[in-house]
């Protein structure tokens, strides 16, 4: 199906981007929030990037013109949705108040309209039963910031069309993104193997086995993550990655489990960067250690954190949710890892993986069990 005009559904962060890169590659787009200060924060956002785009020379005036151009407005969410062959929601991650706007947007929309959620982990076949369409409803995940930020993972529910993925992709294609497809799982490709980096490496904390700087250090310096994983969650903010965390323990059971440090930190309001203290305190936009270094090696750290991070990947694949090439895509697009999984376990060799989950098979149970790959 031939793609031309683009609903945007929610006008924040995520939101503004991705009407930002729809109307920049030449669709038409219209973006609604419940009422016009929203609205108006969407549009500041979009002309902060139309006019860095000039000043970088990205953008010629004339094409800064045409994006402004081809963006309307409304905060009325049938009007928006009445007339678009796609719309795409980007409100917060709540099933329910996803599930509501999925039934308002079946009810006003063509019957031939696309259906995509920019969920980071919600069940994209759970809202396609809410609609008389669920052919047409898939996952559009895009990353922040999404002007800048390369990929597109696209998630293919139980009842999705094959024309309904090719449609995705080939829209993914036209704003410059490079896409991976993934079937409906908790947390898709990237959220899914970030987490056992994230639970990894919080469980060591929680032990007392190494500072914060001495995770985030060993991580940078070792295996080349751009920022440290403590330091990328006070980013995120604690709270966020509590959701992400929790969808993931509920759907797939104890493996997943949030450490307990997380809850006790978001309860307490130390949620990082955007509360001034996570696990790292900020002043003036500078970030402090709040603990002294406990002499952690550097190597066991890293050894110890990718292992559960790699056997995930292992399972992703054999349960058919992406490809091996999909899946080091997305961790080397969507998190700016320098390899991906895959890549990793080929430079260390299988039987090295194989041996150091069993070691921690023995010390932890058999949530660190080696995968059929590894038989």
């Amino acid at each position: 199906m031939k793609v031309n005009k683009i609903a945007v559904i929610g006008a924040g962060l995520m939101g503004a981007g991705i009407s930002y890169v729809s109307a920049a590659s030449g669709y038409e787009v219209i973006m609604t929030d419940l009422d016009e200060a929203a609205i108006n924060r969407g549009l500041s956002r979009i002309k902060y990037y139309v006019e860095s785009g000039v000043k970088r020379g990205k953008l010629s005036p004339e094409d800064g013109e045409k994006i402004i151009s081809r963006l309307a407005t409304t905060t009325n969410l049938s009007k928006a949705v009445s007339d678009v062959d796609l719309v795409i929601e980007a409100v917060f991650e709540n099933m329910d108040v996803k599930k509501k706007l999925f039934r308002e947007m079946d009810r006003a929309a063509k019957p031939q309209t696309i259906l995509a959620s920019n969920t980071s982990s919600l069940s994209i076949t759970e809202l396609g039963k809410v609609t008389n369409r669920p052919d047409k409803v898939i996952g559009m995940h895009y990353f922040s910031p999404v002007p800048a930020m390369k990929l597109l993972e696209v998630i293919i529910g139980k009842d999705t069309t094959d024309d309904t993925v090719q449609t995705a992709l080939e829209v993914g294609e036209k704003q410059r993104k490079i896409t991976v497809k993934a079937i409906d799982s908790p947390g898709f490709i990237v959220n899914r193997l970030r987490a056992q980096i994230s639970r990894a490496v919080l469980q060591i904390y929680e032990q007392g086995l190494a500072s914060a700087e001495e995770i985030d250090t060993a991580m940078k310096e070792k295996f080349g993550t751009p920022m440290g994983s403590l330091e990328l969650t006070d980013f995120v903010g604690l709270d966020v990655s509590l959701g992400t965390g929790s969808t993931l323990e509920r759907e797939l059971g104890d493996c997943y489990k949030v450490p307990e440090i997380l809850k006790k930190y978001v309860e307490e309001g130390r949620i990082g960067r955007k509360a001034g203290k996570g696990f790292y305190a900020y002043e003036d936009d500078q970030k402090r250690s709040l603990e002294e270094p406990k002499g952690a090696d550097p190597d066991w750290l890293v050894n110890r954190i990718i292992m559960p991070y790699l056997r995930e990947a292992m399972i992703e694949f054999e349960t058919g949710i992406a490809s091996k090439d999909d899946i080091d895509k997305a961790m080397k697009l969507g998190s700016n890892y320098k390899e991906g999984p895959f890549e990793t376990i080929e430079r260390l060799g299988l039987d090295v993986v194989r041996e150091e989950l069993k070691k921690l098979q023995q010390e932890f149970g058999d949530c660190y069990s080696p995968p059929k790959m590894l038989h």
